[in-house]
């Protein structure tokens, strides 16, 4: 009896089903403050993107449809808006609250006004007992136990037999890009595994998830580096990630900014494994309709700060038009400035005449789009920073210093690329060239660096604008020295916007004013990469003349086609003789002096990494030749043969790389054939007539006259057909 009942246990045990849960987490990141729709405008001026009614729809549709629905943060909600200058962010977490959160990730900027102010905006928000989970496993508050009692390591939630652990890190970063003192940030890497084997081993989790505000860059390594962690739901950096990226077993997710989109990740877990996924990065636009609860609650906040005498009506009065949309990504490739640093750095120089603004990369929260521009969307793009007074964000400090001084500073700021880009410097009547693939601290060209134009002095002074936010790390820079600092009564957002209305409408273009020779180490690469600068230059106006920009761009793809060959030599001569091309152009007017300049001095870097790789160097009795073939003066030649029957050709020079229109007229003065109507180089050319009308039909015997013409030069010459 004992051994029948012993067996029907057997049984009942490898029997029982195996039950498979599934969980679906929502995930957003890097909000910052952004509670209103932003981004491309409608009709009515008003963006189509995001906002936080849309998010509060998109929640409540999927958790009415969807499982154990989890939603998570993974910081940065904190800094971006006016709504964060003037609430401190309160409302935001209140409205969190009502969607139901189950746990956010502490971002860098949520100490941008130090713990203490943290700690009182929890407070006032209800938290820790009326909230939601706030995490991070890697902030020592050792010196701060008020702080314990707002954040938290982690979480442990169960759902049906499937139990789910959530810790959270934080970018050591923030110790020296915010102000968490006196808390500390401890280097994520030291933790981590820690932490995964506290939830994986320690409370039996199934399911360990890492609300991770590293960036996309660091929760690699992370994954990499550690056992343990099934899902990282990452942010800081801004990441739009349609996929996961999965290192080993782990899965990575981050959903861009601003709440433009969510993330959607299921996970069926069956016997304490995850068995299967799917995910999606839901797009929260126009066609997503506004929770009306919310939606009513965000237009009383923004009446609150409109009717704010600070303020006044900074989402409804348009204080300038963009022209276009005014781009913020960092560079990639050869040109490595934006369209928004170079706005803002101008804006810097004309507001206090110093001899060059500088602005960094991380001061940059977010491109413009083209429309009527309000006073929140300046803002949006420069929101760092909080003065009591006035509510407003960093003031610009001006300061002098030497051109050493300047060397360093720029040393400095591309030291970490491509790894941190916060600490690149776009400026105004400032432009450089480096080389990210050359030693760090060793890659700026200091030959290339022009101050108004002019080769920087090393042992010169110069007068520098910068927000005041930046000048601690100035302080920081080895050899950096400067004197009389002032710190102006002139804030960013107001510069910005005074300078955007008085240029309305307002354009702004990738300028060529950074440059990474990176790309120069392949020539047929760096060929290629000269000739993607063209159409910068044409959009900017550098280049005034289309059929200059057009030659351009066609003798770069011949010389990139000549590299590809072996043909090194060719290639050499080819440049040579663009480069006298633009001297020419810039000399005519048709293309500036500061894009003429960058030209010339990227067209004499390849020639020298294509000596370096074939041995191959242009000599000056290369260039005496080189200068001797080409024509001196423009001129139409007799055809040849004349009298003639049925072809003859016709042959002219062009001293510059002109667009050609040689047309062929009988003696009544009427248009017979269009030959030619096109950009062409400087040099001889030679084209052939076959006595052919604009249909293909042959003409009848006579005198014919053809005529060429160019933007400098018009000829005509007679000719005879005899049948």
């Amino acid at each position: 009896m004992k051994r029948v009942l012993l067996m029907l246990v057997f049984l009942a045990l490898v029997t029982s089903p195996v039950y498979c849960e599934t969980l679906t987490i929502l995930h957003l990141n890097d909000t910052h403050a952004h509670l209103l729709p932003y981004g491309p405008k409608d009709q009515s001026g008003a963006g189509t993107w995001g906002g936080m009614a849309r998010v509060a729809t998109m929640v409540g549709m999927n958790k009415m449809t969807e499982p154990n629905v989890m939603l998570l943060h993974s910081g940065d909600f904190f800094v971006g808006d006016f709504m964060f200058q003037e609430y401190l962010g309160i409302p935001e977490l209140e409205i969190m609250k009502q969607l139901g959160y189950d746990a956010v990730e502490l971002g860098n900027h949520e100490f941008d006004l130090y713990s203490s102010t943290l700690k009182y905006v929890l407070d006032q928000a209800g938290f820790p007992g009326g909230g939601f989970p706030v995490l991070c496993a890697n902030l020592d508050y050792s010196a701060d136990p008020e702080m314990g009692y707002f954040v938290k390591p982690y979480i442990i939630k169960q759902y049906g037999s499937v139990k789910v652990g959530v810790f959270g890190l934080l970018t050591d970063f923030t110790n020296s890009g915010s102000n968490p003192g006196p808390d500390h940030v401890l280097p994520p890497l030291n933790v981590a595994q820690a932490w995964i084997d506290s939830l994986k081993v320690g409370h039996g989790c199934d399911v360990v998830i890492l609300l991770s505000h590293l960036g996309v860059d660091m929760d690699q390594m992370v994954a990499a580096s550690t056992s343990g962690i099934d899902v990282i739901v990452g942010g800081h950096t801004h990441t739009k990630l349609a996929q996961p990226l999965q290192i080993g077993q782990t899965l990575i997710l981050q959903a861009g900014e601003f709440a433009h989109y969510m993330g959607k990740l299921h996970l069926d877990v069956t016997g304490g494994a995850i068995t299967h996924w799917d995910y999606q990065l839901m797009p929260i636009e126009a066609p997503v309709p506004a929770e009306p609860t919310v939606a009513g609650m965000l237009a009383q906040l923004a009446a609150g700060i409109e009717a704010d005498p600070r303020f006044g009506p900074v989402y409804s009065a348009p204080v300038a038009t963009a022209r276009i949309d005014i781009e913020k990504d960092f560079g990639h490739g050869l040109v490595m400035d934006n369209a928004m640093g170079n706005l803002i750095s101008d804006a810097f120089r004309n507001a206090t005449h110093t001899d060059i603004a500088l602005q960094p990369q991380g001061f940059i929260n977010q491109k413009m789009w083209a429309g009527p521009v309000v006073g929140n969307e300046i803002f949006q793009v420069v929101p760092y920073g909080f003065d009591q007074a006035s509510g407003l964000g960093l003031k610009l400090a001006t300061l002098q210093t030497d051109g050493r001084s300047l060397m360093a500073g720029l040393e400095f700021s591309v030291y970490n690329l491509p790894y941190l880009e916060d600490f690149f410097l776009h400026g105004s009547h400032i432009s450089f060239a480096y080389n990210s693939g050359a030693t760090a601290g060793a890659r700026v060209d200091y030959a290339s660096i022009l101050i108004n134009g002019r080769p920087i002095n090393p042992n010169g002074t110069y007068t520098v604008t910068v927000p005041d936010g930046v000048v601690p790390f100035l302080q920081q820079i080895p050899g950096f020295t400067m004197s009389n600092l002032n710190v102006t009564d002139q804030f960013m957002y107001t510069v910005v916007k005074d300078y955007m209305a008085s240029h309305s409408p307002v354009v702004s273009y990738q300028e060529g004013r950074i440059l990474d020779l990176a790309v120069m180490a392949n020539p047929v690469q760096g060929a290629q990469a000269l000739a993607d600068l063209i159409p910068l230059y044409q959009a900017s106006g550098a280049i005034k003349r289309h059929f200059a920009g057009e030659f351009l761009e066609r003798e770069f793809d011949r010389i990139a086609v000549s590299l590809q060959q072996g043909h090194n030599r060719v290639a050499l001569a080819q440049l040579y003789a663009v480069k006298m091309q633009v001297s020419i152009q810039a000399r005519l007017g048709q293309i500036s002096s500061t894009a003429a300049g960058t030209l010339k001095y990227l067209i004499g870097k390849l020639c020298e990494v294509i000596g370096e790789r074939s041995g191959i160097f242009w000599k000056e009795e290369d260039q005496k030749q080189l200068d001797a073939n080409l024509p001196q003066s423009y001129a139409l030649r007799q055809n040849f043969p004349n009298p003639f029957n049925p072809t003859t050709r016709i042959a002219f020079d062009l001293t510059e790389p002109s667009t050609v229109t040689l047309d062929i007229y009988n003696v009544l003065g009427q248009k017979v054939r269009s030959l030619l109507h096109e950009s062409m180089d400087a040099g001889s050319h030679e084209v052939e007539w076959n006595s052919t009308d604009e249909a293909g039909h042959p003409v009848a015997s006579g005198v014919y006259f053809y005529r060429l013409s160019t933007g400098a030069f018009t000829d005509t010459k007679k000719m005879i057909l005899m049948k």
